[in-house]
C-alpha cells in the first residue's frame, strides 16, 4: 500500500507570499530606521559670549565692560529630511525593481535584502556623522562661527539673540 500526499494542501500559502512577507519586512526596517533617526538623533549646545557685571552693565567674550548686550544662541542637531526622503526613496526603487526586473522569488528576496542593508547603512552612516557633528560643535562668540555641516546626514538648527 502506497500513500500519496495531496500536494494542495502543502502549498496552501498564496502565491508570491515570501515575496509578500519581504516587502513587509523592508517596510518595518525603514519604520524602525526613521523612528530611530527622529528619535535618538538629537543633540543641542547653547552659550552666551559674555555675561554680566555685579553691577548691572555688561562683559564681552574677553571679560570686558561693555555697553552693547553679548550674543547668546542656540543650536540643535537633527537628522536631515533628505535622510527620510531617502529611506523612502529605497523602499520604492525596490519595490518598483521588483516588478521589473524579479523573474524568481529568489531574485525578488534577493532585492529586499539589498534594499534592507541599504537602508541600514545609510542609518548607521547617519548615526556616525551626526554625532561627530554634534561632538565637534564648539562657538565661543555668536557674532562669528562656522559650522560643519555634513549634508546631507545631519542639519543645524542656529537661533542667536542678544543677552538680556
Amino acid at each position: 500500500m502506497t500513500i500519496t500526499q495531496d500536494e494542495t494542501h502543502v502549498n496552501a500559502l498564496l502565491p508570491g507570499a515570501a515575496v509578500v512577507v519581504g516587502i513587509r519586512s523592508l517596510l518595518v526596517w525603514a519604520i524602525v530606521a526613521v523612528t530611530m533617526l527622529a528619535v535618538f538623533l538629537r543633540g543641542s549646545m547653547g552659550s552666551c559670549s559674555g555675561g554680566v557685571t555685579g553691577s548691572g552693565g555688561f562683559l564681552d567674550a574677553e571679560g570686558r565692560p561693555t555697553d552693547v548686550a553679548p550674543m547668546c544662541g542656540s543650536v540643535t542637531v537633527s537628522a536631515h529630511p533628505l535622510i527620510y526622503v531617502a529611506i523612502g526613496l529605497v523602499v520604492l526603487f525596490s519595490l518598483t525593481r521588483i516588478l521589473r526586473r524579479a523573474d524568481t522569488v529568489e531574485r525578488a528576496l534577493s532585492i529586499l535584502h539589498n534594499a534592507r542593508m541599504v537602508i541600514v547603512v545609510l542609518t548607521l552612516v547617519t548615526f556616525v556623522v551626526g554625532y561627530w557633528a554634534i561632538s565637534t560643535l564648539r562657538v565661543e562668540d555668536w557674532n562669528n562661527y562656522s559650522l560643519f555641516a555634513p549634508l546631507p546626514f545631519a542639519g543645524f538648527d542656529i537661533s542667536t539673540r542678544p543677552m538680556g
